[in-house]
């Protein structure tokens, strides 16, 4: 991504055991990914993606046409979401630990409103084969 390979370092985690120290001096929210660079500590998805767009150089991550950046920065919002509730489901945790209260029949209509939305959302820009018609740098990056 954008010659991050000679400005960082990757560090591997084993996620079913993270170490301490990840918690405690990288990212308080233990969750993965994270960036640290001079200082600053990123750790959302969209925003590190954002971040590295902004700050490092290389082809940009995102397109220029403002309605596009904005549709996908919205549409990775329901997949992030989706993501979410799926994982959480698959590591046993259910609805609840995943910030919401609703019943298992309650899950799987939500997991098919959000499914409907980022299937409908694909063919959104037919200028192109990409998830954004002509441009393919979100997609293959981040989805």
């Amino acid at each position: 991504m954008q010659g991050l390979q000679d400005e960082i370092k990757l560090v591997p985690l084993n996620l079913q055991d993270r170490p301490a120290w990840y918690k405690e001096k990288v990212y308080p929210m233990n969750k993965v990914p994270a960036l640290e660079y001079n200082g600053k500590i990123i750790g959302e998805s969209l925003d590190l993606i954002k971040y590295v767009d902004s700050n490092f150089g290389g082809p940009s991550l995102f397109p220029d046409d403002p309605e596009k950046k904005k549709f996908g920065e919205e549409l990775w919002t329901y997949v992030d979401e989706f993501m979410k509730i799926v994982y959480t489901s698959f590591k046993g945790e259910g609805p609840k630990e995943c910030g919401i209260s609703i019943t298992i029949i309650e899950l799987h209509l939500l997991c098919q409103v959000l499914l409907s939305i980022i299937w409908s959302a694909l063919g959104k820009f037919e200028d192109g084969p990409f998830f954004l018609g002509q441009f393919s740098g979100v997609k293959q990056e981040i989805l």
